[in-house]
């Protein structure tokens, strides 16, 4: 009994996530998310894995193909193989606290297509400034994470933005947003250490979302990415 029972737990989370990429239609035409700019202008982003045709050919099922060369045999198109610095960063654990998802892309774009209807809702880029304008996240704000410092002195301008209200120290999350921060990867502190000072005076953790895989997973899975 307990056999059939792992056996159907396992089916429904594969078919499961199956309907979400399915209903994503990653593969396809994509995600259409519609959204307001800052200045109240309609802006639309379609979120789809941009496949070339070439890379549809290559078998990624075979380890002769995905293991030879730099990660990828030197006989694949050019077109198909993605080039990614390795670094010495410190590998981020999956989970930073009980209370705060760590999500996925999945969970990410639904939070996105969530957000275009819902203010509540904020996607932040983490990173600083001269990152985020290479390219980021469709519809993501740049608050970079030393912003989240108290003792920055932009500190009350970001408190304003994602709707918490100070008064002699005191704070009322009662208007907080919810959030989603990310940064370059695994290996990126960034994001953390927007959260760890969110965290620090007080700010809900259930209203607090992390993408641990950050730009680095997105790009990927080619995903689809902006330029501000």
């Amino acid at each position: 009994m307990i056999k059939n029972s792992k056996f159907i737990l396992v089916f429904f989370c594969l078919t499961l996530t199956n309907l979400l990429a399915n209903n994503l239609d990653l593969k396809g035409d994509g995600v259409v998310i519609e959204t307001l700019d800052q200045n109240d202008e309609k802006v639309e982003y379609v979120i789809s894995r941009n496949v070339h045709p070439e890379c549809r050919k290559v078998n990624g099922a075979d380890p002769k193909m995905v293991w030879g060369g730099d990660y990828a045999n030197t006989t694949i198109n050019t077109k198909c193989v993605k080039k990614f610095l390795t670094t010495a960063g410190v590998i981020s654990p999956i989970k930073i606290s009980e209370k705060i998802e760590t999500y996925g892309e999945i969970e990410v774009i639904d939070f996105i297509e969530k957000a275009s209807t819902d203010e509540n809702l904020m996607l932040i880029d983490a990173r600083l400034p001269d990152w985020y304008e290479k390219f980021t996240l469709p519809t993501a704000e740049n608050i970079p994470f030393k912003y989240f410092n108290p003792k920055n002195g932009n500190f009350e301008d970001i408190l304003e933005e994602i709707g918490v209200e100070e008064d002699n120290g005191k704070y009322n999350f009662e208007n907080a947003k919810t959030l989603l921060l990310f940064c370059n990867g695994p290996w990126c502190p960034q994001s953390i250490f927007a959260i760890n000072n969110l965290q620090k005076i007080g700010y809900p953790e259930e209203k607090l979302k992390w993408y641990r895989g950050g730009t680095y997973s997105w790009k990927m899975l080619n995903l689809t990415t902006v330029t501000p």
